[in-house]
């Protein structure tokens, strides 16, 4: 937990100001804007699974457009089939870099970009298929990438819903017999700008 606050404190408060906040007045108001991001998200795999889960984003402003933030997601599922073994009760719990791209600024509805980077705790059953009494505990981890476009729509000044949909993989690596979880996600929420 100190490194995820560490982490957090370093992004929000050590990164250099932009030239571009210095010249323009609209741009003052953002400079130090800290928005608190909460969404609900359901992904379905490239195996039919359905895994569902919220995540919490703390990100700041880093110039007109982009802003930069620390992520951390719990998502689960009963039951997966992958690679001949049943998986029962998958727990992830990814902590990821979030990076946002938004293509209009000051606009009620505003187009943006995802991309989040981190690394995901994994626990889950696992069984070989037609050997029930193989079940064991595995715990792991692994990369997990994230990429998504969206629509944020500005109904207070402080507040707004948000939607996106976009591909996620849980558990990336190069070995094709790695149990990891990947498909198409959808994410909504709120975010708040403190």
């Amino acid at each position: 937990m100190k490194f995820i606050t560490s982490f957090f404190l370093s992004v929000c408060f050590l990164i250099p100001n932009s030239k571009a906040f210095n010249k323009n007045p609209i741009a003052d108001s953002c400079k130090n804007q800290v928005t608190i991001i909460a969404e609900y998200q359901r992904l379905r795999s490239t195996h039919s699974t359905v895994f569902q889960g919220f995540n919490l984003i703390f990100t700041k402003q880093i110039n007109l457009k982009n802003s930069l933030g620390l992520g951390l997601e719990y998502s689960n599922a009963p039951f997966h089939g992958d690679n001949g073994y049943n998986l029962y009760d998958l727990k992830f719990l990814p902590v990821f870099v979030d990076f946002r791209h938004n293509f209009l600024t000051y606009k009620i509805l505003t187009p943006f970009f995802i991309t989040d980077l981190g690394y995901t705790f994994i626990g889950y059953d696992r069984e070989k298929e037609g050997f029930p009494l193989t079940k064991t505990r595995i715990k792991e981890g692994g990369i997990y990438l994230n990429g998504a476009i969206g629509l944020k729509c500005k109904i207070l000044k402080r507040f707004y819903p948000n939607v996106s949909f976009g591909f996620k993989g849980f558990h990336n690596s190069f070995n094709n017999l790695d149990i990891d979880p990947h498909g198409l996600v959808f994410r909504t929420g709120i975010a708040i700008v403190i």
